[in-house]
């Protein structure tokens, strides 16, 4: 009789929380995307294999925001790009349009779509500012709506599209699409927003499925617990002010598991610690909030066990008994089920096979399971072995042809037709074979069996300063009940936010991409809005990006090329006036504040003893100022601002000095105009430049207390005052 392997797939669906609280939009697209391309369809072809068992982690913060796509209430720049009319595309649509809306997998993705193809194509491999101008220029009012349907087929879900008629039509027409067809495509994406949660809620109560959760906001739970967790895989190592809150750790935990009881009608058994990264604290905490199993990697098992593990040729782990088994901790508040995942085979689905042939991946890892099961019965050991495969079930899929359906089809099926597999859910691999007891649980995650990518560079570790410092001024309000209870709710739910561990993951050197500044960004601005909503000036740390292992720049700008003597009267009186002058261009496709214009452009010069300034928005710059402040910002080496607001239909300019007291008002001789652009000139006497005779400033916007934006974010505009000329 052959031995059975009992093998226990995990997906984990996750996505950061990229409402930003401040602006109220999402800030980045990715839960919309992966959504329409993974989440229905990795629940829905398994009933195609209905004796295959698996289990999907889902992160409550995850369903909350496809919850929100799915009703409507989610407001997001590039999806509201892509509804948008073509005929009414603003410069700015068309840049954010041409940048964001080909953010897809080349071959897979776009490939797929000749007409996307084409218009790729027609735009040019480069996503600058400087190229995406002239190329916003070749495309037609057509190739816009094009683009904007294509974009948003390009991402939906594989099944979807043979199965509704209205959406294989539209890939059928291919081009020439309508405003119709448009609104047509919206309504199908809505529809299959709509279909992901019951889905998932199906799948489980017919048992096919276990539904497991993770930490609300997907946080380090060994780090909240107590930061110097971090020292048992490196002693010594630099840490940051001590973080010990055990009880934020707790609350996460519950908070899922309360949200996933009320979204499936049933409590989760287990959990998918986030990154799977536990220890002795965290493991206490997950037991005691009544849940069955948890999960880790295998690195953080040797540590646990004091039991190496070591490969053969075909990667197979040895002791055979130590990875391919259920282990029990018995902690403070109850016991407690680990499983640990096989690293060699989760990484292969993830990094690996998407270069094979979809069919020869899967046959594959059958047969590195098989063996497992073959070696298991040479040995003579007792029971089956279980196997955990636990990797994301939604980033990899973009890498493999047809989305990975056609491998992982062929790998249900094959373990569907094998008496000698079964797949199981992580419940069932826990509580169906012999457990032995783990001693203690080592204090690391899936990377590495430590936290360095969360707390091991000093960016990290700036960042969870500053996440202390904002929860004790929250500590403060709660006790002293200083704001409003909403407030302090709002505030309370930022912070769990603001705990995620996605916005470290981009600290240091170990990750980074295009979107580093975005990530960076959106963990500052939960701070601020803690900070706003209990009534406290934010500290200026926040205001600069953590990031300091790379220069990061959202845009460019050029420097004057003479003197500049504008009129200062709102409208670009002659082409003349600001053709000398220094230009910054803001990026596109952000998160904007909604109701308030975006601005797009800063031209800057010196002339007449002044600096003249002259600020462009996507939206007439009275309007600008009738939906908050413009202040331009000196940060040194004397700290002024100049405030200019509409009253009555009449702009003003007020200036203020940074003293020890706080900001106190002075006078000022500088002018300020607001019509179709903004042209504002400042004395620069008053600006006292240093004896180099340059000046550093910045242009931020607020609305009452709160900052919305501010340009250049990374770094101030550096303007040289050799263009000062004497009437």
């Amino acid at each position: 009789m052959s031995t059975v392997v009992r093998v226990a797939f995990l997906w984990h669906m996750h996505q950061p929380s990229y409402r930003d609280p401040l602006a109220g939009a999402f800030a980045m697209p990715w839960v919309r995307l992966h959504a329409l391309k993974d989440y229905y369809g990795m629940v829905r072809i398994l009933g195609e294999t209905p004796s295959v068992k698996l289990t999907f982690n889902l992160v409550p913060s995850l369903i909350d925001q496809v919850l929100a796509y799915a009703s409507g209430e989610a407001h997001e720049r590039l999806l509201e790009v892509s509804l948008k009319p073509a005929a009414a595309l603003t410069e700015d649509d068309k840049l954010a349009a041409l940048r964001g809306l080909f953010m897809a997998h080349r071959q897979n993705l776009i490939g797929r779509f000749p007409r996307f193809v084409e218009l790729i194509k027609k735009r040019g491999e480069s996503a600058e500012p400087a190229a995406l101008r002239p190329a916003a220029e070749r495309f037609s009012e057509q190739d816009y709506r094009d683009l904007q349907v294509v974009s948003r087929l390009a991402w939906f879900d594989l099944e979807w599209q043979r199965e509704d008629a209205r959406v294989r039509g539209l890939i059928d027409k291919g081009r020439g699409f309508s405003e119709e067809d448009k609104q047509l495509l919206a309504e199908r994406e809505r529809a299959l927003l709509q279909a992901i949660v019951p889905a998932y809620r199906e799948a489980a109560e017919r048992g096919q499925v276990e539904l497991s959760t993770t930490p609300y906001y997907h946080p380090i739970l060994p780090l909240l617990c107590d930061s110097s967790a971090h020292h048992e895989a490196h002693p010594g190592a630099p840490l940051p002010r001590r973080y010990r809150h055990p009880e934020d750790a707790a609350d996460q935990i519950q908070r899922a598991v309360a949200r996933h009881t009320a979204l499936f009608g049933r409590p989760p058994a287990g959990m998918w610690p986030s990154e799977g990264s536990v220890s002795e604290e965290a493991a206490t905490e997950i037991a005691r909030a009544g849940l069955v199993w948890t999960a880790s990697d295998e690195g953080v098992l040797e540590r646990s066990s004091q039991r190496p593990i070591h490969r053969d040729s075909r990667g197979t782990a040895y002791p055979l008994d130590v990875l391919y088994r259920p282990w029990l901790r018995k902690t403070a508040a109850g016991e407690l089920k680990l499983l640990f995942r096989d690293r060699a085979l989760s990484d292969l689905i993830g990094f690996s096979y998407a270069g094979l042939e979809p069919e020869r991946a899967a046959h594959d890892m059958l047969e590195r399971l098989r063996r497992i099961g073959d070696r298991w019965q040479e040995q003579g050991l007792s029971g089956s072995p279980v196997v955990a495969v636990i990797l994301d079930g939604e980033n990899c899929w973009e890498y493999y042809r047809d989305g990975g359906r056609v491998f992982l089809r062929a790998l249900y099926r094959g373990i569907q037709d094998d008496q000698r597999l079964a797949g199981v859910t992580m419940r069932e691999a826990a509580e169906t074979a012999p457990a032995a007891e783990l001693p203690r649980v080592f204090a690391g995650s899936w990377i590495n069996a430590d936290f360095s990518v969360w707390i091991g560079h000093a960016d990290d570790r700036r960042a969870w300063e500053l996440l202390g410092e904002a929860r004790d001024a929250l500590a403060r309000a709660l006790l002293e009940k200083s704001v409003p209870e909403d407030a302090l709710l709002r505030a309370q739910e930022i912070f769990r936010a603001a705990c995620g561990s996605d916005w470290c993951w981009w600290y240091g050197e170990d990750h980074s991409s295009e979107n580093d500044l975005e990530f960076d960004r959106l963990f500052r601005r939960h701070l601020i809005a803690l900070y706003h909503e209990i009534q406290m000036a934010p500290p200026e740390a926040l205001r600069e990006t953590l990031i300091t292992t790379r220069r990061v720049s959202e845009s460019h700008h050029s420097r004057p090329t003479g003197g500049v003597r504008p009129t200062i009267d709102g409208v670009l009186t002659t082409p003349e006036e600001w053709v000398a002058a220094g230009v910054y261009r803001a990026a596109h496709g952000g998160a904007t504040h909604r109701g308030l214009p975006e601005l797009r452009a800063i031209r800057f010069g010196v002339g007449d003893e002044h600096l003249n300034l002259m600020v462009e928005a996507s939206a007439p710059a009275r309007s600008l100022l009738q939906s908050g402040d413009l202040i331009v910002n000196f940060p040194g080496p004397t700290t002024l601002r100049y405030r200019v607001q509409s009253s009555n239909g009449q702009t003003q300019i007020r200036r203020s000095e940074r003293m020890g007291i706080g900001w106190v008002a002075s006078p000022t001789w500088a002018k300020a105009a607001a019509g179709e652009v903004l042209e504002l000139a400042i004395p620069v006497a008053e600006l006292r430049p240093s004896p180099g005779r340059s000046v550093c400033f910045r242009i931020l916007m607020e609305q009452g207390a709160i900052e919305l934006s501010r340009h250049p974010e990374t770094g101030p505009i550096e303007v040289g005052l050799e263009e000062v000329t004497r009437d």
